[in-house]
């Protein structure tokens, strides 16, 4: 009879390490799918991000043009160019000669 005892509480010790070892087993897979998914979805946001990234460059480069903003300048904001007569022409003398003529 206590052979009997012995033996069932030995399968029933050996039936919780089983279902402790799976369940360890089971729910360490899970983990490893879950982080799976999860690096997939980062890596799409990284790639969304990279095309983001190259659009912009694009949008940048195309409003930083020159004929875009001499467009915006003159027909937005009515700048215009200066006329002949509107143009005043400035002389400075040398360094040298300012020197000379004080001496």
């Amino acid at each position: 009879m206590m052979k009997k005892k012995t033996s069932n509480r030995m399968w029933l010790l050996m039936t919780v390490i089983a279902f402790i070892l799976v369940f360890f087993y089971l729910s360490l897979n899970l983990k490893s799918i879950d982080s799976g998914y999860e690096m997939q979805e980062l890596f799409e946001k990284e790639q969304d991000l990279k095309e983001e990234i190259t659009k912009l460059q694009a949008e940048k480069a195309s409003l930083l043009s020159l004929d875009r903003v001499e467009k915006v300048v003159t027909a937005e904001l009515g700048y215009q160019y200066p006329q002949p007569h509107q143009l005043i022409k400035v002389f400075a003398e040398p360094a040298n000669a300012e020197q000379a003529n004080e001496r």
